[in-house]
C-alpha cells in the first residue's frame, strides 16, 4: 500500500528524534500497539500515531514499564475509551428522550 510520504515518517528519523533503539517501534508493532507502513521499502510509521507512540515511550522508559505491562495497560486504556463513548452516547440518548416528555 503505498502512502502520501506527509503522512508517515521514518522509524529511524523517529527514534533519532526520541533518542530510542529502532527495536521498541518493531516490538510495539509485533504487539500490534503500532501500525508500520513501509514506503520505498523503507519502514515508517503513521504520523496520527505519534501521539499515541509518546505514551507507550513514557511508559517504558520513565516508568521502566516492560512490553508485556504496556501491552495491558493499552488495552485496558483502550477498553476505558469506550466505555466513555458509550456512556456519552448513552447520556445523549437518555437527554433526548427526557427532552420529549
Amino acid at each position: 500500500m503505498t502512502m502520501d510520504t506527509k503522512n508517515v515518517i521514518t522509524i529511524t528519523e523517529f527514534c533519532q528524534h526520541y533518542d530510542i533503539p529502532e527495536s521498541f517501534i518493531i516490538t510495539l508493532s509485533e504487539y500490534e500497539l503500532v501500525e508500520i507502513s513501509t514506503e520505498s521499502e523503507t519502514p515508517c510509521i503513521y504520523v496520527t500515531e505519534i501521539k499515541s507512540i509518546e505514551k507507550l515511550i513514557r511508559f517504558h522508559f520513565e516508568l521502566d514499564i516492560n512490553i508485556e505491562g504496556i501491552d495491558a495497560i493499552s488495552n485496558l486504556l483502550n477498553k476505558v475509551e469506550r466505555l466513555q463513548e458509550d456512556v456519552k452516547s448513552l447520556n445523549n440518548k437518555l437527554r433526548f428522550y427526557k427532552e420529549g416528555d
